[in-house]
């Protein structure tokens, strides 16, 4: 499970505990599911190699490959 999503939400929301998950695609939907629910400042971290990603940059990895 090297893939942790993190995310701050918007005023009056309520938080949103940390996921771990087992590929770049699941943590993409889990980071587009979040923003859907209005949550912001999300980070996807990649535990193996340790990258720091936001939505659009993870996105754009994933296109890369």
């Amino acid at each position: 499970m090297p893939y942790i999503v993190n995310s701050s939400p918007g005023a009056g929301l309520r938080f949103e505990p940390s996921s771990t998950l087992a590929d770049k695609s699941a943590a993409m939907k889990w980071a587009v599911g979040l923003e859907e629910r209005g949550m912001r400042q999300i980070r996807i971290k990649d535990t193996v190699s340790g990258l720091v990603y936001d939505v659009a940059s993870l996105r754009a990895a994933i296109k890369a490959e």
